[in-house]
């Protein structure tokens, strides 16, 4: 834990203390700090200098080398409550003796291998009302609330919610019991007069740039209220700053708070926390970096005392300030822990989506050539494709069991080995769970089910259930089998469960376990691959899902994936962007578009790898006008975001206009192809004429 030897003695030398070892005064002031399973508490009182107190009692609890404390709230003057992200809560005595978890409740995380249920769902925010009696916390797609200072907890109807809307964040009035708040991701406040069983939304106001026509709001990271029963303050996660609501207006309106707004080009601040105290909002952000700001604009009320002030604005390790009977809990941003380091083979890589009869016969020089010409080093090829057909040669005896499944590229194991002597970096797609050989085997014993029983259908797709494990295991069996074929990256796509338009749930799981959720089960295949592959991993996911948080949309929750990958691929195509995406910048839409889901992808995803797949191609009827200078303004959104790894989809594998976008953004003109660079651009054969003509058992 960070000391503060010479810095304390400086914020505090107006401040009075008394070290009691063992009690605290809960009608003055006391700071909270925290590092992994250990927290420090400092009373301020009548003379003498700040002397902070270490207590250690949740090292002894089970894997507490992953805990992690987000608040310590003072119960009692020799008893604490801490609450952390996935150990539960715990009642902490001063005075010595063994702490007492108390989170009967509060679900437990059901991720594989399934041995335990001491880790709960991750608590990303919670909220204390002025007596700790009741405590709300949020958990991935529900709110929880105790009122028996946080020994039970019950989930909160909420009837009114969007389905599909994820809660981020959670406000209790300090004294009306029956008055909360929660915040969304992308779809405003919801606000409850009786006890979270209804809630109305509020919208009005809240910012939906860069969209024209806001499907799809600014996240809603944290919120307070004030005493008077109608004002309530919220900050914003995605750079742009604090707002203040009114619940008998029904509306929002910003605070003007210079540096806390710093939409679209600035830092990305997310406000993760806000507080109110004596007539003032204490604003925290991600970046440690600290504000007050007055109620309304005008002179507090009350100035803070000086010491609260100090500790709260310099004091980086603080995680909660009990002054006076209130509590303020400084909320950090949660970022899921990773086991490892993204593999340094996955970096620097820049690379063109290709059909595979591109590698054969006369086309696989061109080929060259061309990723050559375009500065790319790599390439993504389907080795598990869209209908379930797999591309190698395969050994595991499951594949022998699922009619069809086994369909292998002429020569592919050598096409491998001969790009990789060329230089280039070979990343293997595999569909997961849209998968027809799959979606029929058995009698559509592993398809996602409609509520009357039968397989699920979407248009054309075929989906199976990503909760079962058996799912998992043959797609994991698929991965060995591509990484024993030689390729440098193995790379998941529709790792996802199949979407629904509306609000009715028209899907089902049989192989669901009870009180699991769609991220769970995504991240348990994920988890379960990383035990058996050596090559790192990719995972593609939809674009708004790397930019908002909608996990149980289709599960792709972009936190949660991260953990257990190196590369993370969100498609991010201006083309496929809803309800006017920033068409407020003009001409400059396309490098926005780029330029704001990087960041949001970036902050999202924790340490992750970031590798885009970019637009390189024609959509529908052309609205977003894909030319020439549509690749260099996506290009350019990459690079002031700091991104320099994409991808470029094309999935006809025609790249004409990529080709002259890229001779023009490299100064190298952008008109009309020359004869000698269209001889080198490959030509797609006849699909039957690269399969494997042999027909093994394995294809029978």
């Amino acid at each position: 834990m960070r000391r503060y030897m010479l810095l304390m003695p400086v914020l505090f030398a107006a401040a009075s203390f008394s070290c009691r070892g063992g009690t605290i005064d809960l009608a003055g002031h006391v700071v909270f700090r925290a590092d992994g399973a250990v927290f420090e508490y400092a009373s301020f009182g009548d003379g003498g200098s700040p002397c902070f107190h270490t207590v250690r009692a949740l090292k002894s609890v089970p894997d507490a080398d992953t805990l992690e404390i987000v608040d310590v709230i003072p119960v009692a003057s020799d008893r604490m409550l801490v609450v952390t992200r996935r150990h539960g809560l715990y009642e902490v005595p001063l005075g010595g003796g063994e702490c007492r978890r108390i989170d009967r409740g509060i679900p437990p995380e059901l991720i594989y291998p399934f041995k335990t249920k001491r880790f709960t769902k991750p608590i990303l925010n919670h909220s204390v009302s002025a007596d700790g009696r009741r405590i709300a916390a949020v958990v991935p797609c529900d709110v929880f609330l105790s009122t028996d200072g946080g020994r039970s907890f019950s989930r909160l109807p909420l009837a009114g919610v969007r389905r599909f809307t994820e809660l981020v964040s959670v406000a209790l009035h300090p004294s009306d019991g029956s008055l909360m708040a929660v915040g969304t991701s992308s779809n405003g406040v919801y606000v409850s007069r009786d006890g979270g069983a209804t809630a109305r939304r509020i919208r009005a106001g809240i910012p939906g740039e860069p969209v024209r026509s806001p499907n799809f709001l600014e996240e809603v990271r944290s919120l307070c209220f004030t005493d008077d029963g109608d004002t309530f303050y919220a900050g914003l996660g995605n750079g742009g700053g604090v707002y203040r609501g009114s619940l008998s207006r029904g509306r929002m309106e910003p605070v003007g708070a210079p540096g806390l707004v710093t939409y679209p080009d600035g830092d990305f601040y997310r406000v993760t926390s806000v507080n109110y105290l004596k007539g003032n909002i204490l604003v925290g952000t991600n970046r440690k970096w600290r504000k007050v700001l007055p109620v309304a604009g005008k002179a507090p009320a009350v100035t803070l005392d000086y010491q609260v002030f100090e500790s709260f604005m310099k004091d980086e390790e603080a995680i909660s300030i009990h002054s006076e009977g209130r509590h303020c809990a400084l909320a950090r941003q949660y970022e899921p822990g990773r086991a490892f380091k993204p593999d340094r083979r996955a970096r620097g890589r820049r690379a063109l989506y290709i059909s595979y009869s591109f590698t054969q016969r006369e086309n696989y020089p061109k080929l060259l050539k061309l990723l050559r010409l375009l500065g790319l080093n790599a390439v993504v090829v389907n080795l598990k494709d869209d209908y379930g057909s797999i591309r190698v040669p395969v050994s595991d005896p499951v594949f022998r069991k699922v009619p069809k499944a086994v369909a292998p590229y002429a020569d592919v194991v050598a096409t491998i080995r001969r790009l990789q002597k060329e230089g280039i970096y070979v990343i293997g797609r595999l569909v997961c769970f849209k998968d027809e050989k799959l979606y029929e085997y058995r009698d559509g014993m592993y398809a996602v089910k409609n509520l009357a029983g039968r397989p699920f259908r979407k248009g054309p797709e075929k989906w199976v259930d990503g909760y079962s494990e058996f799912v998992w295991d043959y797609n994991i069996a698929v991965a060995r089998e591509v990484e024993r074929a030689g390729v440098d990256e193995v790379q998941f796509d529709y790792i996802r469960f199949p979407d629904i338009r509306g609000e009715k749930e028209t899907r089902k799981f049989d192989f669901k376990r009870d009180g699991q959720i769609m991220r769970e089960a995504l991240v348990s295949f994920l988890k379960k691959a990383r035990e058996s592959l050596d090559a790192p991993i990719s995972v593609d996911l939809f674009g708004y899902t790397a930019i908002y948080q909608w996990g149980e949309w289709i599960g792709q929750d972009v936190c949660e994936l991260s953990r257990y990958v190196d590369v993370v691929c969100p498609m991010f195509y201006p083309s496929h962007y809803t309800g006017g995406y920033a068409t407020g910048y003009g001409d400059r839409r396309i490098y926005y578009t780029i330029f704001l889901s990087c960041k949001r992808a970036r902050e999202l995803s924790g340490g992750v790898l970031l590798r885009p797949y970019i637009q390189a191609f024609y959509y529908k009827d052309n609205s977003d006008d894909y030319d020439v200078d549509y690749i260099g303004r996506e290009l350019d959104g990459l690079k002031n975001c700091g991104v320099k790894d994409y991808i470029f989809w094309n999935d006809l594998s025609e790249y004409s206009i990529l080709i002259r976008g890229l001779m023009k953004y490299t100064g190298r003109g952008g008109g009309p192809l020359s004869p000698e660079i269209r001889a080198i651009i490959p030509k797609k054969l006849p699909f039957e004429s690269i399969l494997e003509r042999k027909e093994g058992p394995e294809q029978r």
